[in-house]
């Protein structure tokens, strides 16, 4: 009877998700364990076992291991899943935490410092592994060690003293790239004093000078 408790919660608890978005099977799990008092081992077992069964019966299918979506029938046929939104779930924001940020040549490009446009997304993640930088093939983004922890907190600050590093040398074709820079800051609403501890504790110190030239463009 627990059984089909768990299988008619987890499906009930799919009907009601968008299409086209990721279904990770560890929040699926962690649902579990709140809504039954279970342990997680066991819960991500009830997830697995149960969304292969919906998959097979229902619209929703298996992108990669551990991560589905709901597959809307269309003229064209079924609906795919954007990979991106994949790569944010695992990378970024995961259970509601932020856990990385969009860096390198691809931030760059997006705030308009340079048009360059990357073959890959870049993310600095906690999820980051010690053998180095490496490439998510499946996902097509370049994976990056953070210069601190990630949190809800630093993450703007973080991404942003990344892209005055830039580590990555991408080529910077913007007429005046630390006025792009300075509106990107207002519009954000960082804190200059926070950016400048932060550059001093964690980056070169060329980014830290780059950041105070910046902020003097406020009482200019």
């Amino acid at each position: 009877m627990e059984q089909l408790g768990y299988g008619k919660y987890i499906g009930d608890n799919i009907k009601g998700l968008p299409y086209g978005i990721p279904i990770y099977t560890n929040e699926i799990a962690n649902s579990l364990v709140r809504e039954f008092n279970i342990d997680i081992t066991q819960a991500k077992k009830i997830a697995n076992v149960n969304l292969k069964r919906i998959a097979d019966h229902q619209d929703l299918e298996r992108f990669q291991k551990g991560v589905y979506y709901r597959a809307k029938h269309t003229l064209f046929g079924k609906t795919k899943l954007n990979p991106i939104s994949v790569a944010i779930g695992t990378y970024v924001n995961t259970n509601n935490e932020i856990i990385g940020y969009e860096t390198g040549p691809s931030f760059l490009n997006k705030i308009g410092l340079t048009t360059q446009i990357p073959k890959n997304k870049y993310f600095a993640t906690n999820l980051y592994q010690r053998n180095g930088s490496r490439v998510d093939k499946n996902l097509n983004v370049a994976i990056r060690k953070p210069s601190i922890k990630v949190t809800a907190d630093n993450y703007k600050y973080l991404q942003l003293l990344d892209a005055i590093e830039n580590k990555d040398n991408t080529i910077i074709d913007a007429i005046h790239p630390e006025k792009v820079i300075f509106n990107y800051i207002k519009k954000s609403n960082l804190d200059f004093m926070k950016l400048i501890v932060l550059a001093r504790k964690y980056y070169k110190k060329e980014v830290l000078l780059q950041i105070v030239d910046i902020a003097a463009i406020e009482m200019q």
